[in-house]
């Protein structure tokens, strides 16, 4: 490919701009405000500190199924939320579904179904089992929370 076909291709593309009034270069502001770069609308302002989990633990609270609280816990265990997350776990006797599972949690829906199952059961054993298996995962520092009750 020639120099000139280069040159043309890349101007084709977008890849290379066309110099500004002032002859400068495009990343150039050049010395006015008429030469300075179109800038995007600024950012909105950050979500207020404790929002985001605010509206996902009534999202999980909402959700109706043990998995979206489990997750939440696992998430966020000293968020002011947290208590009464827990509390309406404590009240569903039903077990996770593994389709509930993978729809809230994707990846993460072994560990979530195995938390179930050992709370439901509320063993030592079955504690252990799944400290055993997941003792790396956040999940096990609220298992140990949950084996106190």
């Amino acid at each position: 490919m020639t120099r000139l076909a280069l040159i043309a291709t890349l101007l084709t593309a977008g890849c290379l701009g066309e110099a500004g009034p002032s002859g400068a270069a495009p990343d150039d502001p050049g010395g006015g405000p008429a030469d300075m770069p179109i800038r995007s609308d600024p950012l909105p302002p950050p979500a207020p500190k404790g929002a985001p989990e605010a509206a996902e633990a009534a999202a999980a609270l909402a959700a109706g199924n043990s998995a979206a609280l489990i997750l939440f816990l696992a998430r966020h265990p000293a968020d002011p939320a947290a208590p009464r997350v827990r509390a309406a776990l404590a009240g569903r006797r039903e077990p996770v579904t593994p389709a509930d599972a993978m729809a809230v949690a994707g990846g993460e829906a072994a560990v979530i179904g195995a938390f179930d199952a050992a709370r439901l059961s509320g063993t030592p054993a079955a504690w252990a089992d799944f400290t055993a298996h997941y003792g790396s995962h956040p999940l096990a520092a609220e298992a140990a929370r949950w084996q106190g009750r």
